[in-house]
């Protein structure tokens, strides 16, 4: 009987394991083949028959363990493997775009030609109607001066001044004509010239948009060589950069998963607004939510703009503050991240540098003071203290008589009270009291 069990189990086994390798053959498949198999090879003993059926219930349980593993695996396999297929799917659209953008370039390119050589034509033919038609009102003058008596005088034959006559009214005509289709081609060369000015203007847009598709077609390439640098295309290391990912975020705010995030937000009209003479301008002021890159991922990520970008913003705001060409979109997709935070750059160009450490607890307020005096914004941390979570803003200025700092805060608006954005922040979900733990100064 041990030696029976034995060879049930080993024809079990051997089934678990055909089972193990080939992951298209269900659970139920697997036992109603398991239980076929063992009335085929036990015909006449129900005994053995009945202890195979045994064996395959608990392999079965077993099997079903497995393949929750193997399907684990598999995910976490194609983790990676996903990331990289998204990368490649946004460059073929970038790629795309790229293209259709070259296109349009070309096209407008030849209409403006086209229309370039229209205008020259129809300056050409304006001209040449006008001294056609100096010539006719030459001829009025001439027999306004003479008139019909002075015709008849000067002439030999009796019929000639009423030939001449007839060559007036008929100059006259051709006068009007004239003058009609002069008007008809000052109006054409006015509709043209109009036309190649909004078509030169959208060459100038295209060729603007050109540069930006470009730069991001780099931009993505530069994400999947800078995530494939990170992994080494290894799926452990993948996932722990997700893990470390992950714990980095509690830092920061998910805006659009806080319940009271309209009420807080619906409040900022509430508090008190800066003097002008303390505001700073907005030229240089960027938000998280902005349509242009609200909805664009961070990085190699997920984690959209609106609602983990405040750290992005907040740089972008001092790197325009500073000179550079940057805006949170493309700043996003620079290769500056652990995945999907920022990673405080030592330098910009042209010529941008981080002049204080990154650590929390670093904050110096004379040092604030200092660097705002000479007009250089400094990005501060704002933390709660009860509950995680904490959002980045830009102090722009200082309020003397309220004494409070005046930031530019890339969720809630430009030019508020720092009080104010605490205020708001400490309201986000758990309400909670702030600190202001961190500042990154860039010079």
């Amino acid at each position: 009987m041990e030696k029976l069990k034995n060879k049930i189990n080993i024809f079990c086994l051997a089934l678990l394991i055909a089972f193990s390798f080939s992951l298209s053959i269900s659970n139920s498949g697997y036992a109603s083949e398991c239980g076929d198999n063992c009335r085929a090879t036990y015909p006449n003993d129900a005994d053995a028959e009945k202890d195979c059926e045994d064996t395959c219930k608990d392999l079965e349980k077993q099997a079903d363990k497995l393949k929750d593993q193997i399907d684990v695996k598999n995910k976490q396999a194609n983790t990676l493997s996903n990331q990289l297929d998204y990368i490649n799917n946004q460059q073929n659209i970038n790629q795309r775009n790229l293209n259709s953008t070259i296109k349009n370039i070309n096209d407008l390119s030849e209409k403006i030609n086209t229309l370039e050589k229209d205008i020259k034509e129809k300056e050409k033919e304006i001209a040449y109607q006008k001294k056609i038609l100096s010539v006719l009102m030459q001829s009025y003058y001439d027999y306004n001066q003479q008139g019909v008596l002075g015709l008849i005088l000067f002439n030999e034959a009796v019929a000639s001044p009423f030939e001449k006559t007839d060559y007036i009214e008929q100059s006259g005509m051709k006068a009007s004509e004239l003058l009609e289709n002069i008007k008809e081609s000052q109006n054409k060369l006015i509709s043209d010239q109009e036309e190649l000015k909004k078509s030169q203007e959208e060459s100038v847009a295209l060729k603007s948009k050109l540069q930006d598709e470009k730069y991001d077609l780099q931009l993505t390439e530069n994400q999947k060589q800078s995530l494939l640098n990170q992994t080494q295309g290894d799926q452990a290391k993948y996932e722990d950069l997700l893990a470390r990912v992950e714990q980095q975020k509690l830092e920061l705010f998910n805006f659009s998963s806080a319940s009271n995030l309209g009420e807080v937000s619906n409040s900022v009209s509430s508090y008190p607004s800066p003097p002008s003479k303390y505001r700073a301008p907005t030229s240089w002021y960027f938000s998280q939510k902005d349509s242009r890159w609200g909805s664009q991922r961070i990085g190699n990520s997920k984690s959209l703009m609106k609602d983990y970008g405040c750290a992005v913003t907040s740089v972008a705001m001092v790197f325009r503050k500073n000179g550079s060409s940057t805006d949170p979109g493309k700043l996003a997709k620079e290769k500056i991240f652990s995945y999907d935070l920022i990673n405080w750059p030592s330098s910009w160009s042209p010529g941008i540098d981080r002049v204080s450490s990154i650590s929390h607890g670093n904050v110096n307020w004379s040092t604030i003071d200092n660097y705002i005096s000479k007009g250089d914004p400094v990005i501060v941390y704002i933390k709660k203290t009860n509950g995680r979570g904490g959002h980045y803003v830009v102090i722009t200025g200082y309020d003397k008589k309220e004494k409070d700092y005046v930031v530019h805060d890339p969720y809630f608006g430009p030019n508020l009270y720092l009080g104010t954005s605490r205020s708001l922040v400490g309201k986000i979900g758990t309400n909670s009291g702030t600190s202001i733990d961190q500042m990154i100064i860039y010079k």
